[in-house]
């Protein structure tokens, strides 16, 4: 078992593969945590369709440890009218789930759906989490360094993150995008995981930590944002100490790499020590306990509601839709297979 110096949870955990649910478990043995997180990911490819059903299990299977985020269903990459959007985010409310999980405000998702973030099709949705307290953590813009072909780290290349080819809308509009929904809606229960991506730009963290009551930053790795902090850790230092109450801990495991990325997160985190990540150079913080204990555990309870149970036959009621939307798309026949595997396995608990 990992180590940490303070109780633990970890707010930012995927799971794609059904084959790797107790291997996913394992990790959370083997990191110690309290809690934690899944996040579904319906937008990701046609087999992520039952992304929401791996997520009703994994919280099934991890009697009170894990909280699942559902994901919405945008059919053929459309994006949903406002009363649809506000259907679907009261469905998973009401069914059990913790949360949502967005990430319209990746570039290569934000050019497909061709919708600006702050669209008028949200608001009904919004509206509904910020009355309700509904969190949401929301995936918005990437890396600066993803519009320069030059600056592009060498794992990033070929993978579709290049966006500096002009038909990606621009980090900065992202940005502005952002700043228009949260005008409209400013006291979202919200965390915009990665740091917004903003970890070059100091001044901004703090005026937008200041603005919203319910904003939050996670920490979770892009390794540029710990390169950004290295180049001033004294100032760093200072705000993570300033801010622990907005800052939530995330790895974005699981993963294949997941053992490095937590290592090298602890010792970004509770370590001074210098050293390369993923092609990024590294200097721990070393924060002291009492802001670990924001990050690690404390906040990861101020964001989440904990014990709400999930509503099993409207789970498997849901369940059966899918397979509608399962017609026709790539990978048909394995995803049916996903929708009975998981229909199966959540019956259990009934």
């Amino acid at each position: 078992m990992l180590q940490f110096r303070r109780p633990i949870s970890d707010c930012h955990i995927h799971l794609f593969n059904p084959a790797q649910i107790q291997e996913c478990f394992d990790m959370v043995k083997t990191c110690g945590y309290d809690h934690w997180t899944f996040l579904g990911c319906t937008l990701i490819g046609s087999r992520a369709l039952t992304q929401n059903l791996i997520g009703a299990l994994l919280k099934l299977k991890g009697q009170g440890q894990c909280l699942a985020y559902a994901s919405f269903h945008y059919d053929s990459m459309q994006l949903p009218d406002a009363e649809n959007l506000r259907a679907q985010i009261e469905m998973f409310d009401k069914m059990g789930y913790d949360g949502i999980k967005m990430l319209d405000g990746k570039p290569g998702i934000r050019k497909r759906l061709n919708r600006r973030l702050d669209d008028p099709a949200y608001d009904l949705m919004f509206d509904y989490a910020q009355k309700r307290q509904f969190p949401i953590l929301y995936h918005i813009n990437d890396p600066m360094e993803f519009w320069h072909a030059e600056l592009l780290p060498e794992w990033a290349k070929g993978k579709g993150n290049f966006y500096g080819d002009g038909t990606f809308p621009k980090k900065l509009e992202i940005d502005q995008e952002t700043f228009g929904f949260l005008r409209k809606h400013p006291n979202l229960k919200l965390c915009i995981p990665h740091f917004f991506f903003i970890s070059d730009q100091h001044g901004l963290c703090c005026e937008m930590l200041d603005r919203y009551p319910n904003l939050y930053f996670d920490i979770t790795p892009g390794w540029e944002m710990f390169e950004n902090f290295a180049k001033d850790v004294d100032l760093w230092r200072d705000f993570f100490r300033d801010y622990s109450h907005k800052i939530l801990y995330g790895t974005d495991t699981f993963s294949d790499h997941w053992q490095e990325t937590v290592g090298c997160l602890q010792r970004v985190l509770e370590t001074a020590e210098e050293f390369t990540a993923f092609e990024e150079h590294c200097r721990g913080l070393d924060l002291p306990d009492s802001v670990l204990d924001d990050l690690y555990h404390n906040n990861y309870y101020k964001f989440n509601s904990l014990g709400k149970p999930l509503d099993v036959k409207a789970v498997l009621a849901y369940a059966d839709t899918l397979y509608a939307k399962a017609k026709g798309l790539p990978e048909e026949a394995l995803i049916v297979a996903d929708i009975d595997f998981y229909k199966e396995e959540i019956a259990r608990y009934l």
